[in-house]
């Protein structure tokens, strides 16, 4: 059963995976902790480690990839776990793993998301290029030959700088910056 507090680990495994998507731990250590500069290498691995146990994220081979992937979980503009909350995740409660009762969970949490929505979220939607920030700074590395965690250096300076600017505008800037083609950074940002 979908439970609206369980929704920072819904909204974490959204951004950080695609559908049917399995990532090594050390990618994912890496997304966490050095391209979206979320926590520490250490306390992402502590992370990881406790959604495995909790049964969030099923481990294979040195590979994790989420037990649910809700399409319906895009976190709003800004949005970054708070790692109290995300390190100590409660366990995932699945009844069964039949289609009905897949289909069952599925359909709770679109009601959920639709009753949870007020009128802030409606002035602004969710920032649907969130989740291709991690494609960005990878083409951004290798356009401009700079180390992936320069990118993100340079980017979070401009956050620092600007104020209420996106990480992935950011990215943009320092895209524009290096003299790479807009057309294809605002194609990443936004694919069609």
């Amino acid at each position: 059963m979908y439970d609206e507090s369980n929704d920072d680990f819904h909204k974490l495994i959204f951004v950080s995976f695609s559908e049917d998507e399995k990532l090594r731990i050390s990618d994912l250590v890496r997304l966490w902790s050095l391209e979206l500069q979320w926590m520490k290498p250490e306390e992402a691995s502590l992370v990881i480690e406790k959604l495995i146990e909790s049964g969030w994220l099923k481990l294979e081979n040195n590979f994790v990839s989420p037990v649910l992937f809700d399409k319906e979980s895009t976190p709003s503009l800004g949005w970054q776990p708070m790692l109290r909350i995300i390190s100590s995740p409660p366990i995932f409660n699945s009844k069964s793993t039949s289609f009905v009762d897949e289909v069952e969970v599925k359909s709770e949490i679109v009601v959920n998301v639709v009753e949870s929505e007020n009128i802030s979220e409606e002035k602004y939607p969710p920032d649907r290029s969130e989740s291709n920030i991690p494609a960005l700074i990878r083409f951004i590395a290798k356009k401009s030959k700079i180390d992936n965690r320069e990118v993100v250096r340079r980017a979070q300076r401009k956050r620092r700088s600007l104020g209420t600017v996106t990480l992935w505008m950011s990215l943009a800037l320092v895209a524009r910056e290096q003299g790479l083609d807009m057309v294809e950074v605002s194609s990443l940002i936004e694919p069609v």
